[in-house]
C-alpha cells in the first residue's frame, strides 16, 4: 500500500491512477523521453497521428470515409493534426527565413553562401513600382514577411475558403462541414510533405520545396477527391476546371480591386 501524493488517499501500488482524486500514479523519473511524451500528449499528439499521416499519402479516402462516418478512434482528430503540423512547419519557416524567401522564389538554398548581397537585393527590378511599392522584388519580399509572420493565422483562414470552393464544385453528399474535414486532412499531409521537402531542399541544396507547393496539391486533391466520388477522368476533368474558375474568380476579385485602389 502506498499514499497518494495528489491527494494522500492510500492506494495500492499496483494501481495506475488513485480512486480517490482519480490522478495518475507516477512511478518512473522524469527523463527527457518522457516529458516530450508528455508535451505531446498535451498537444493531442497519439500513436494515432503516424497511422493518420500514413493513411493519407496513399489512401486519404479511407481516412476521410471513416472519420465521416463514425469511426473517430483510429484516426487522429483532423483540427488537432493540422494545428500541430501548421505550428512545425512555422517553427521551420521561421528558424530559416532566408532560405524560405529563396526557395519561394525558386532559387536554390545554396545561393545564400554565394550571394553577397542581402536577401532584399537579389534580382531587384529598380523602375516597376507596384501596389505601392518600390518594385516588384520589395513587394515579394514584404508578402513573404506577412506570411512568415500570420502563418497560423493564415492557413487557418484558407481553410473555409478551399471548403467553399470544394463544396461548390464536388457538391454532395457532403455537406460543408463533411468538406471541412476532408480539407483539413487534405492540408494536413500536404503542409507535412512540405515541411519534409522543405528540409530535404536544405539538407542536399536542391530546391524541391518550389516544385512540391506548385503542383503536388493539385495531383493530391485531383486523386483524393476522384476517389471519394467515384468519378471518371473525364468527370474529373470537368471538375477540376470548375474549381480553377472558381477559385481565380475568388482571388482575381481583390487582387483587382487592390489595383483599382492603388490606380486612385
Amino acid at each position: 500500500m502506498t499514499n497518494c501524493r495528489n491527494c494522500n488517499f492510500t492506494i495500492n501500488e499496483e494501481n495506475n491512477y488513485c480512486s480517490q482524486c482519480g490522478a495518475q500514479v507516477i512511478k518512473d523519473r522524469i527523463t527527457l523521453k518522457s516529458l516530450f511524451s508528455n508535451l505531446l500528449i498535451a498537444l493531442g499528439w497519439d500513436s494515432n497521428f503516424v497511422v493518420t499521416l500514413r493513411y493519407l499519402v496513399y489512401k486519404p479516402q479511407v481516412v476521410i470515409e471513416e472519420y465521416l462516418n463514425g469511426t473517430r478512434k483510429k484516426f487522429a482528430n483532423p483540427f488537432s493534426l493540422f494545428a500541430i503540423i501548421t505550428a512545425l512547419s512555422l517553427f521551420a519557416f521561421s528558424q530559416y527565413s532566408n532560405q524560405y524567401r529563396l526557395m519561394s522564389k525558386n532559387l536554390g538554398p545554396e545561393q545564400i553562401e554565394k550571394s553577397e548581397k542581402p536577401i532584399h537585393d537579389i534580382n531587384k527590378n529598380k523602375d516597376v513600382p507596384i501596389f505601392g511599392y518600390k518594385n516588384q522584388d520589395d513587394f515579394n519580399n514584404s508578402f513573404l514577411d506577412i506570411t512568415l509572420k500570420y502563418f497560423n493565422i493564415l492557413a487557418f483562414l484558407f481553410l473555409p475558403i478551399y471548403t467553399f470552393i470544394a463544396r461548390i464544385t464536388f457538391g454532395k453528399p457532403y455537406n460543408f462541414g463533411e468538406h471541412l474535414v476532408i480539407n483539413i486532412y487534405l492540408q494536413s499531409i500536404l503542409s507535412f510533405l512540405g515541411l519534409l521537402l522543405f528540409i530535404l531542399s536544405l539538407t542536399i541544396g536542391v530546391n524541391l520545396y518550389f516544385s512540391f507547393i506548385m503542383l503536388l496539391p493539385i495531383l493530391y486533391y485531383c486523386y483524393t477527391y476522384k476517389k471519394l466520388y467515384r468519378l471518371t477522368f473525364g468527370q474529373l476533368l470537368l471538375k477540376f476546371l470548375k474549381f480553377v474558375v472558381i477559385f481565380l474568380l475568388l482571388f482575381l476579385i481583390p487582387v483587382l480591386i487592390g489595383i483599382f485602389l492603388t490606380l486612385e
